[in-house]
């Protein structure tokens, strides 16, 4: 009989850790690494607003990253993307419900022409860069399994919040957890992240 053990699953925050804004969580779970949200603070005019990609290591980001997983479409959750794709120079598969994928690049422009055609503000994302990033967009549908290599799958499934919201199963080999975010009552302002290993 061949013994099975678990590594450990590694979490790491890049943003959204204490406060609400910038969600985007690195995990590393089997030797895979998934970048979980890629979202913008927006109480913030500087680089704080974008998550703190510097924890991800030396070298291109894309070797590093197996894939990066679009809860929904609150600039919360996916504001940094073009910057992180486009600007950090990340290229590989990115994932994200049908639903969300309309919306995203919609979000996406509104705060740019506030951000810089408004406030006049530089270090931004361009609407070309929106255009580019969305592009390399992998839409799923729920309950669709997708295969991202040979070890590598997730699964969407309905999470309610806002149209296209989806809570992500990730499983490697025969280790597996789901990405969610949910509401609690009682609590503000909001948004809770739960990642609980199956």
């Amino acid at each position: 009989k061949t013994k099975r053990t678990m590594s450990d699953i590694k979490v790491v925050p890049l943003g959204a850790g204490q406060d609400v804004g910038r969600s985007c969580i690195l995990v590393n779970i089997g030797g895979k690494r998934i970048m979980l949200d890629c979202g913008m603070h927006m109480g913030y005019n500087d680089q704080r607003r974008f998550p703190d990609f510097s924890y991800i290591g030396a070298g291109p980001v894309t070797d590093y990253i197996d894939c990066v997983i679009i809860s929904h479409f609150h600039l919360d959750h996916c504001g940094a993307l073009p910057y992180f794709t486009e600007m950090y120079g990340y290229d590989g598969p990115v994932y994200m419900t049908h639903p969300t994928k309309a919306i995203c690049p919609i979000l996406l422009e509104d705060y740019r022409k506030i951000t810089v055609d408004k406030k006049g503000e530089t270090n931004f994302f361009t609407s070309a860069m929106i255009k580019t990033c969305m592009k390399k967009v992998v839409a799923v549908n729920l309950h669709q399994t997708v295969q991202v290599d040979d070890e590598l799958e997730i699964k969407p499934y309905y999470a309610g919040h806002v149209l296209g919201a989806a809570m992500f199963q990730i499983k490697v080999g025969f280790q597996s957890f789901v990405y969610t975010v949910r509401r609690w009552a009682g609590t503000s302002p909001g948004e809770f992240f739960h990642i609980g290993r199956l």
